[in-house]
């Protein structure tokens, strides 16, 4: 008895670990135009003038470590590049079915019978009455300026997609996949999956 008790711990234990894992797959793609292979990046965050927000800045903020895992130091009194983060949420509701009406899903049937009644029929089944699908977008998106030049040095955005709506906490992982392979990150669109704990 003592044996099944610890291993249904056990069991529980893995289970409530893998539940507060969140799998973020992103579609990312990025570009870079280094004059020169980057050294130390100490950066001040570049807003627009829509920018100018409390959101903005506790998006930054929300930012901020895995730019520190990627090697972005935060200084304002000597940046050498800028960079500039925008995110954008969108829901799209997808009404897919021809035979809705007044809120509710009806479903076609077409259907046969043999016997004594043969024959064939078409008609309508009752009101599922469920919501019409949903699928909710965040995009983020980094660009690196080099103060020196001016010049757009890095480019990168990722994008996720659920059904479930999206908050600004998944930011960090948005911004972990957008910098997978920094500073020389792979050529063309690509997925990246960043685990975090939920």
């Amino acid at each position: 008895m003592l044996i099944w008790r610890t291993l249904l711990l056990a069991a529980a234990v893995l289970l409530t670990g893998c539940a507060n894992l969140w799998r973020v797959d992103s579609q990312v793609q990025s570009f870079a135009s280094w004059s020169s292979p980057p050294g130390p990046l100490p950066f001040r965050f570049e807003r627009l003038p829509s920018q100018q927000t409390e959101a903005q800045a506790a998006l930054e903020q929300l930012a901020l470590p895995a730019l520190n895992q990627a090697g972005f130091v935060l200084d304002n009194a000597r940046p050498a590049y800028s960079l500039l983060i925008t995110t954008q949420a969108q829901e799209t509701t997808y009404r897919d079915d021809p035979f809705m009406w007044g809120g509710g899903y009806y479903s076609p049937w077409i259907g046969g019978g043999i016997g004594a009644g043969r024959g064939w029929g078409m008609g309508f089944s009752a009101p599922l009455w469920r919501a019409p699908p949903r699928n909710f977008q965040r995009q983020l998106s980094l660009v690196l300026r080099e103060l020196s030049t001016g010049q757009v040095v890095y480019e990168t955005r990722a994008g996720f997609d659920s059904r479930s709506p999206i908050g600004t906490d998944v930011v960090p992982a948005l911004v972990a996949a957008a910098l997978q392979g920094f500073p020389h990150p792979p050529t063309g669109p690509r997925n990246v999956t960043i685990e975090l704990p939920h």
